[in-house]
Order: C-alpha cells, then sequence, then structure tokens
C-alpha cells in the first residue's frame, strides 16, 4: 500500500469514529432526557397519586376490619382498667405499706392512661379515624368518671 492510500484509509475511519461517537453520545443524552423526563413526569404527579394511594389504604377492607375492631377493643379495655382500679385501691387501701399492691395499682393507672392516649391517637389517624363507630366517642374525656384512669372509691 502506498502512503496515499493509507491517508485516505485512515481519514474514513476516523470520520467513521466520529459519527459512532456523535451517535454515542446523541443515544446516552436521549435516554437520560428520557429518564429525567419520568421523573420529571412522577414529581408531578406525585401529590395525586400519593392521595389515591391513601385512599385506597384507607379504604380497603381489611383496614376497616381493623381500625373497627381496634377502636372497640381500646374502648372496652379503657373501661376495664377503669373499673380494675377500684380493686386495686380497696387493696391498697386493705394493706397500706405493700408495696406490691402500690406497684399493681400504679401500673393499672398507667396501662390505663396509655389505652386512653392510644385511643385519642388512633381517632385522629387517617387511616383510621373514619372507621371509628358513632357510638363510640370520637376521643375519651379523662374527665369523664368512666374513663378518668382513677379509682371511684376514695
Amino acid at each position: 500500500m502506498r502512503k496515499d492510500e493509507w491517508k485516505e484509509f485512515d481519514s474514513t475511519s476516523r470520520s467513521a469514529g466520529w459519527r459512532i461517537g456523535v451517535w454515542v453520545i446523541a443515544a446516552v443524552l436521549f435516554i437520560g432526557l428520557i429518564g429525567g423526563g419520568i421523573w420529571v413526569f412522577k414529581v408531578v404527579t406525585s401529590d395525586v397519586r400519593g392521595a389515591g394511594d391513601a385512599t385506597q389504604r384507607i379504604n380497603d377492607g381489611k383496614n376497616r376490619i381493623a381500625s373497627q375492631e381496634s377502636f372497640e377493643a381500646l374502648y372496652q379495655q379503657i373501661m376495664t382498667y377503669d373499673r380494675n382500679l377500684d380493686q386495686a385501691a380497696k387493696d391498697k387501701a386493705d394493706h397500706p405499706g405493700d408495696a406490691i399492691l402500690a406497684t399493681n395499682y400504679s401500673g393499672l393507672v398507667k396501662q390505663c392512661n396509655d389505652a386512653v392516649g392510644q385511643y385519642n391517637a388512633d381517632a385522629r389517624k387517617i387511616s383510621r379515624a373514619k372507621w371509628l363507630s358513632p357510638l363510640l366517642p370520637y376521643e375519651i374525656d379523662q374527665t369523664d368518671v368512666r374513663f378518668d384512669c382513677k379509682e371511684a372509691i376514695r
């Protein structure tokens, strides 16, 4: 091969190499733009999609049942704790100085307060509040003697 032939071959190779390089760069940029466009679309529609996802979760049959059962169980548990406090207070009063009975009483008061707090928190949760039975209070009022987490006998 002569020197001129090499020059021509080299020039053709460089031209093809540049074209391939430009096409690769264009393809990478195009794919990047598509990925960016998808990301922007997801960001723009995230509020609507999030609201739809929340509505589906809230209205799910399992959530309805679990929420209703939870409120009923907590309501009854709070009333039970409050009634049990009467007996615990009587036992504590009948045996002054008994650390175990005093601890039982204190623990029962804390359990009752925790249950009231959980009921009230659940009543405000977006996924549960909708399924609170109309027969149950929206919030446990601890000024009501049935739910005050204190003994009725003094």
